[in-house]
């Protein structure tokens, strides 16, 4: 659609109006009725073959939780649509490959009792925003809801809504990780006319700044001198290119996010709270406590990722910024958090009787029987055995608070016709699996009681 470039103006005027409300606005209360559940799963890279019609018993297990959930989520990774029918080009960047299903999977999707779903990843764009559209697309027709993706950062910053029996459930979904090109975009007018908007995602801009002593800065800038081209940002920061070195009491690397994304993703959820019973806030973020341990990279396809990068049982930190926004984000209003990315399991946050999620793993996870994979830039990746891990909560809640948290373990098939796709366990892995989630989330102050092959969180 083509406007007039001063009918542009009006409504970019009166979105910053609408903005400004929503950022005093306090949130509503949760008016989530008591024992309505929420399935959650992370990362979906794959399956590439169609999920089974008549389910074998292990899927179905899966399958089941979602169904008889109140409302399911889960991250798309991958684009959907049918490449013989496909007009559009792979992208010069993209998220460490160009995954993709063919448009059965959408509603495969909404079969297997799944109809949220967050877009806002680093593999959104991998076949450009033509492969964003056509996915966004196939979802729609097949009734699977997703956020974080939209013609312009309005329309990807803005809430999904979902109608269940028991109310209508928002989704607010953004990422941290992310190619440069995937960012939704406004339009360009020429001519007096307007373009349309850039599809896209919506971006939470997260920057490395390395903190150093005062000693140590002062030594900087007289090695720098003529070198800081871009400028130092402040009398307390030196620049040298992208990096940015800051005096501070607590040395080392540290992640900031960029303020203007941050109040912008609050404020949709803020939104959300004022119309939904229940709000999921959602974010794709590879940063990690690991992360700042190891140092930062310029951006590469596959330097999003870090062999192993998520938290161990012995690391279970989040990257510095992930807490301060996650408990943001329920302060606003989000009756739950669901950070994606690692691909292997984080820990469990209870705050104010809301669950963070640190990272569920990956609910499929398909390179074809493969635990190496070859990027396209010759990057060799090793899967771990947490690659092919997995928990999905299932979250019931009473009085405004969480009730009780069941943690079902999942074992990834790896080749073979479930090649791809969760199933169970067996009783030594699920223990180890929840026994390894029981010491992560101990460390967020998390108590796991296990019974029967199942982890138990239970409300206070």
């Amino acid at each position: 659609m083509i406007r007039r470039a001063t009918g542009m103006v009006a409504a970019m005027l009166t979105g910053l109006i609408v903005a400004a409300n929503l950022a005093v606005a306090a949130p509503a209360a949760m008016t989530v009725p008591d024992g309505f559940t929420f399935a959650a799963a992370g990362d979906m890279i794959g399956p590439y073959h169609d999920l089974p019609k008549s389910e074998d018993p292990g899927f179905a297990q899966v399958a089941a939780l979602f169904r008889g959930a109140d409302v399911a989520y889960a991250n798309q990774e991958g684009s959907i649509f049918d490449i013989k029918d496909f007009r559009g080009y792979p992208a010069a960047e993209n998220g460490g490959g160009y995954p993709l299903q063919r448009s059965q999977f959408a509603r495969d999707l909404k079969t297997m009792g799944i109809s949220l779903v967050s877009k806002a990843n680093n593999h959104a764009t991998d076949w450009g925003s033509d492969g964003l559209a056509a996915t966004v697309g196939w979802l729609t027709a097949a009734g699977v809801t997703q956020a974080g993706a939209g013609e312009g950062l309005e329309a990807a910053r803005a809430p999904a809504y979902v109608q269940t029996v028991k109310g209508r459930v928002a989704l607010v979904s953004t990422a941290s990780t992310f190619p440069p090109m995937a960012v939704a975009g406004p339009p360009v007018a020429r001519f007096d006319i307007a373009s349309r908007a850039r599809m896209g995602i919506s971006p939470l801009h997260v920057r490395e700044v390395g903190v150093v002593t005062p000693q140590q800065l002062q030594t900087l800038r007289q090695i720098v001198g003529p070198l800081d081209f871009g400028g130092s940002p402040g009398a307390n920061e030196v620049r040298l290119g992208d990096q940015v070195f800051r005096a501070g009491a607590k040395t080392g690397p540290a992640w900031e996010m960029n303020m203007g994304d941050r109040d912008a993703v609050i404020a949709s959820v803020k939104a959300a709270r004022s119309k939904a019973k229940f709000v999921i806030f959602s974010i794709h973020a590879h940063q990690t406590a690991g992360h700042q341990d190891k140092g930062g990279a310029p951006y590469e396809p596959m330097m999003l990722h870090w062999a192993n990068e998520a938290a161990s049982s012995e690391d279970p930190r989040p990257a510095n910024f992930e807490p301060a926004l996650f408990h943001a984000a329920i302060d606003a209003g989000a009756d739950a958090v669901v950070r994606t990315g690692p691909h292997v399991l984080g820990g469990i946050e209870i705050y104010k009787g809301k669950p963070i999620f640190y990272s569920l793993g990956s609910l499929f996870f398909d390179f074809r029987g493969k635990r190496t994979y070859t990027t396209p830039t010759g990057q060799v990746m090793n899967f771990p055995d947490g690659y092919f891990q997995t928990v999905i909560p299932v979250t019931r809640y009473a009085h405004g608070r969480i009730d009780e948290i069941r943690l079902y373990p999942f074992a990834i098939q790896v080749g073979g016709p479930a090649g791809g796709m969760p199933g169970p366990a067996s009783p030594d892995e699920a223990r180890r699996i929840l026994e390894n989630l029981k010491s992560m989330s101990a460390a967020f102050g998390t108590k796991i009681s296990i019974q029967n092959g199942i982890g138990i969180i239970r409300g206070s």
